[in-house]
């Protein structure tokens, strides 16, 4: 017995290892997704400082307490503070524009009343409130915001409290006990202390006269910040339409090993024709599939999907044509089942996760981020943010989508130039 299943064993290895291309890939598709999301992930897990984050600081103040806060957030492992941009000292509008172009995702803005603010904070009736702003990038995940924003609000209530203790406990000794002998001057500095620690200091509400209020670049015209729908459901809905690929390239095998494109060759038709239709019918079911994603998470959830009904279209329109295109591709170079399931795994799994669909590119390595536009999943990502989190419309997006549509050309051209119809 043992020797018929030694035999049985010895005769399936020789098939499985007879084609090395399928044998190649189940080795590299786990090893590659391994490779890509540690490199994608790896900010998660490395100490603050080992991968700073960058935030771009606009300081319109002249007084000491903001360079305070400025000075003490360069200085938090974690942080990379910049005032500057190409060797020019930063302006709001140029600050907000590095967002916009997708070159930062963070700003810190001092307003100039903010030393004002904070000096006319005991000796007017109402306090003034004056508004930092931490303007991002709507489509930075809130779970990345909420850290910053809390180190942030620490530095600026910790250094208005320190720049208000000392006229606080002025005030306290001149309104209430001017003339206080030495011994008792100690109690109403405890008083003081707990006045302080109480917000008396914040005036009449018992708050600092300084909010700090999380904000969009001004050419972002948002009405609401994303929530977890907005921001999950393009990224999971590119990974899914994408997995077309396999069905396409499996049934273009089926048709090719049934010798179906053999007897369509005696029809007078050109080749690219031939696969034209072919793969009609796949771009209508990723459509399909968009328009249920979307449809149903709006329906059930309750996201919202943007102001432009027509930027929605075109770029799901794109969008479907680069993952079908990538079908062809595919088709086109494998050779055998086993080939086009590894390889399909291997191509969706490693641009899925290089393009944001599993992390967002914003925590990625510099160099990651970059790589990752060599896929269409960045480039359809980024371009539904822009219609979901960022409120553009149609205009905004057409780059995006005319890159879409570039990848489609290519797939498809590669794909048509590599067929075999034989």
């Amino acid at each position: 017995m043992l020797n018929q299943i030694f035999a049985l064993t010895w005769k399936e290895l020789k098939i499985f290892f007879k084609d090395l291309g399928a044998v190649a890939l189940i080795f590299l598709q786990p090893f590659m997704f391994i490779v890509v999301m540690s490199t994608a992930m790896s900010g998660m897990f490395r100490a603050p400082e080992d991968q700073p984050i960058p935030i771009l600081v606009v300081n319109e103040d002249a007084g000491q307490v903001a360079a305070a806060v400025v000075r003490q957030l360069g200085e938090t492992a974690g942080f990379t503070v910049e005032t500057t941009w190409e060797g020019q000292p930063l302006d709001l509008a140029r600050a907000e524009a590095l967002i916009v172009a997708g070159k930062r995702n963070l700003v810190l803005h001092f307003p100039a009343d903010f030393s004002a603010a904070l000096e006319n904070a005991l000796d007017a009736a109402d306090v003034a409130t004056t508004t930092v702003r931490l303007i991002a990038d709507p489509a930075t995940p809130g779970q990345v915001i909420a850290p910053i924003q809390g180190t942030v609000q620490g530095l600026i209530e910790r250094n208005a409290l320190t720049a208000l203790a000392p006229r606080g406990l002025d005030y306290l000794f001149q309104a209430i006990a001017p003339d206080t002998p030495r011994e008792r001057q100690q109690q109403f500095r405890d008083r003081a202390g707990l006045a302080l620690a109480d917000g008396f200091l914040g005036g009449a509400e018992g708050r600092l006269p300084v909010a700090l209020e999380r904000a969009a670049p001004s050419a972002m015209p948002i009405r609401q910040f994303p929530d977890t729908y907005q921001q999950n459901v393009p990224g999971y809905t590119i990974y899914g339409i994408f997995w077309i690929v396999s069905a396409l390239a499996g049934a273009v095998l089926v048709e090719r090993r049934d010798g179906t494109f053999r007897r369509l060759l005696a029809a007078p038709l050109p080749r690219g024709v031939m696969l034209f239709g072919k793969l009609a019918p796949y771009y209508l079911i990723n459509l399909a599939q968009l328009a249920v994603m979307f449809g149903a998470s709006s329906l059930l959830f309750g996201m919202k999907l943007g102001d432009s009904p027509a930027g929605l279209i075109v770029v799901c329109l794109a969008a479907a044509a680069a993952a079908t295109g990538l079908g062809v591709l595919v088709a086109g170079l494998a050779r055998t089942e086993a080939q086009i399931g590894g390889l399909t795994t291997l191509l969706l799994l490693t641009v899925s996760a290089l393009g944001g669909c599993f992390v967002p590119r914003f925590t990625m390595p510099e160099w990651l981020r970059t790589a990752g536009l060599i896929t269409p999943h960045a480039w359809a990502l980024d371009a539904f943010q822009d219609l979901f989190v960022r409120g553009y419309g149609l205009a905004e997006v057409l780059p995006k989508v005319g890159v879409l549509g570039l990848f489609a050309l290519a797939f498809f051209a590669i794909g048509v130039w590599r067929f075999r119809f034989e």
